[in-house]
């Protein structure tokens, strides 16, 4: 059995690494807080679990009147554990967004913590049901779980977290009004109902091996729209940063230089492994503050066009005019002009 425990957890960790640094990749020109991304993979693995488990212990007892047959677990896996375990999933990025708002800006940030929230929950009831299986199947059985769950479906909790996220990211851009409090409805609606159609291909699995094949259809089908919804996401990121710095030239708030580099993602990089090639760890880090900078400036001002003068944004622009303005001075780029290298 330890064997067990230890192979489950590495191969546990091992995949939801991979599959995060997948989605930190994604995040190309604002990386999410490294505080907050923990933060939200942790209640994915630890309050989310613990909350789902004792929801659904308290509701199993009524619905233990239907006896332990297949109308007992359709009602339990499809009906249930979808509507709970979504919920309470969305509580982590729903509280993002209301306390940390500075640091959710769109769509793709919703995804990005959505996908966070789920990673940490299917790590940790992955690890709960290689486990169980190994003890009363034996490691046939567990090589079928840990292949299905980290692999085939590796992915669900975090396709159907980050359509809560795609919902809430959308308020982020949207005018008061009914649209924005809807999106995000709509949002869990359909995390919900996607981990319901997974759930109840896989319960049926028992009378038919076809189920099977909806629920990898559903759940692939919609991993890839939300793949293509956080790379157009991940376009108008840089149409917005290329659009909302431009202007910041003339004032002198960039460089022509500077700003190719802050609406290239490739600029960025190689100005930032060059510094490091060179041993500068500092410059370093002063280019990566600085095209953090550039990209909240630019996503200010595009929430300042795009809905209005929000209380406080003039001031958050201004303060971040001048957080450039000093760092520009630190690194030797006072004056507009050509990189320093």
């Amino acid at each position: 059995m330890l064997l067990g425990i230890i192979l489950s957890t590495l191969i546990g960790l091992v995949t939801t690494a991979l599959y995060v640094a997948l989605l930190w990749w994604l995040d190309r020109y604002e990386k999410e807080p490294l505080g907050l991304a923990v933060a939200a993979f942790l209640w994915g693995a630890i309050p989310a679990i613990i909350l789902s488990l004792v929801v659904e212990l308290v509701l199993d007892v009524p619905l233990a009147l239907l006896g332990q047959g297949l109308a007992y677990k359709i009602v339990s896996s499809s009906l249930v554990a979808p509507v709970v375990e979504e919920v309470v999933k969305a509580i982590a990025v729903l509280g993002i967004l209301i306390i940390w708002r500075h640091e959710f800006d769109n769509v793709l940030d919703g995804i990005i913590y959505g996908a966070l929230v789920g990673f940490g929950f299917a790590m940790i009831e992955n690890l709960l049901y290689a486990l169980s299986t190994l003890s009363e199947g034996g490691w046939g059985d567990w090589s079928v779980v840990i292949f299905l769950r980290t692999i085939l479906f590796g992915l669900n909790h975090s396709f159907f977290s980050a359509l809560t996220g795609i919902g809430l990211g959308y308020t982020r851009l949207s005018r008061p009004g009914w649209k924005r409090w809807l999106a995000p409805l709509l949002g869990l609606s359909a995390a919900i109902i996607f981990h319901a159609i997974h759930n109840m291909g896989a319960s049926l699995a028992e009378l038919t091996c076809l189920s099977i094949l909806v629920s990898i259809v559903a759940d692939w089908g919609g991993v890839l729209v939300v793949i293509v919804i956080a790379l157009f996401a991940a376009r108008q990121e840089k149409q917005c940063i290329a659009a909302e710095l431009r202007p910041e030239i003339p004032l002198g708030t960039l460089s022509d230089g500077e700003y190719r580099v802050a609406s290239s993602y490739r600029q960025r990089f190689s100005v930032r492994w060059r510094a490091l090639m060179a041993g500068d760890w500092r410059a370093w880090w002063q280019w990566g503050r600085l095209c953090h900078l550039f990209t909240e400036l630019a996503f200010k001002k595009h929430r300042r066009r795009r809905l209005g003068d929000e209380k406080g944004n003039a001031a958050i622009v201004a303060r971040l005019r001048q957080d450039i303005a000093t760092l520009r001075q630190e690194m030797g780029l006072a004056a507009p002009g050509a990189i320093k290298r």
